[in-house]
């Protein structure tokens, strides 16, 4: 299945691995939610992979934005975990209210229920970062990675009251090779 593009991102999900594919914040229950209790916030996509994992994915493209980003992901004022872990706070919310209420996707919410209230089944969350690579000299390389590795730290703590399956992925660090494919629109 192919979603519109996000983020100048086109997203491509192999239907032999992804069953119960939403574009989560298209969703009307979510916009129902959206509009019942403004400033609620959502992922971009949700799917289950092979029946093994309930998948949440924010996508963020900084790509050209580096510089007006970089105290986002260095942890400045208004940082990328914290906005990213509170739309999956908000994701997990309109799930549950989609189970019990919605008229629209009730299977595909009670679907994604059973794996969050199943602690033999996986959640994982994914934040699709795509930026610009660093320069080439070494001392700005090296800080760039530990500024990856401390966004990825930062989110899995701030997510772990429901999941430790928490990963940055981009197109050079696809997770799911095989099941995703994402190119630059």
């Amino acid at each position: 299945m192919t979603f519109p593009p996000e983020s100048g991102l086109l997203f491509e999900f192999s239907d032999a691995h992804w069953s119960q594919l939403l574009f989560f914040d298209k969703t009307k229950d979510f916009q129902n939610a959206q509009e019942a209790l403004p400033g609620t916030k959502g992922v971009d996509f949700t799917g289950i992979l092979t029946d093994s994992a309930l998948v949440f994915m924010e996508v963020k493209n900084f790509r050209g934005y580096r510089i007006e980003n970089k105290p986002r992901i260095e942890n400045g004022e208004d940082p990328l975990w914290l906005e990213v872990a509170q739309k999956m706070r908000d994701a997990v919310a309109v799930t549950i209210g989609g189970a019990r209420n919605s008229a629209h996707l009730k299977d595909t919410w009670s679907s994604y229920l059973e794996y969050l209230r199943n602690e033999n089944k996986a959640v994982q969350f994914i934040l699709w970062l795509e930026q610009d690579l660093p320069p080439v000299e070494y001392k700005a390389k090296r800080k760039w990675e530990k500024t990856e590795i401390d966004l990825r730290r930062d989110l899995k703590r701030s997510l772990r009251w429901l999941t430790t399956k928490v990963d940055v992925a981009s197109i050079q660090n696809n997770p799911f090779p095989q099941a995703l494919t994402v190119t630059f629109q």
